[in-house]
């Protein structure tokens, strides 16, 4: 076999290779976004369970007076509380609407305010 016929040969050999890594790749580049895809899926899935387990909790059953009485034990030593504070009592009223409730609502949380 001449030297030509050896590299022509080889040169089909190379240019098949190539197409091939080529096609390999685009399968990886569909692997990786898919993967990426289901990565973001399963992060929102997660959150989901998270929050819906929080919505199971025994917590969201405590009767109002616990609430209350847990939220006075919340307050810091401090008598006189700014009302831009980000201690109880206002940071309880940003937490849901269940405890904003309960805070608002009781008023021995707020009988230190200096307004």
């Amino acid at each position: 076999q001449s030297i030509r016929a050896i590299i022509t040969d080889r040169q089909q050999q190379l240019d098949t290779t190539l197409h091939d890594i080529s096609s390999l790749q685009t399968v990886i580049d569909k692997i990786n976004h898919l993967h990426r895809q289901l990565t973001k899926q399963k992060g929102k899935v997660i959150s989901s369970i998270m929050l819906h387990k929080g919505l199971v909790s025994p917590l969201w059953r405590l009767p109002f007076e616990v609430l209350s009485h847990i939220f006075v034990h919340c307050l810091p030593e401090n008598k006189y509380l700014s009302p831009a504070s980000k201690l109880a009592p206002v940071l309880l009223t940003i937490i849901c609407r269940q405890w904003r409730e309960v805070a608002v609502g009781t008023p021995s949380l707020w009988c230190s305010l200096s307004v």
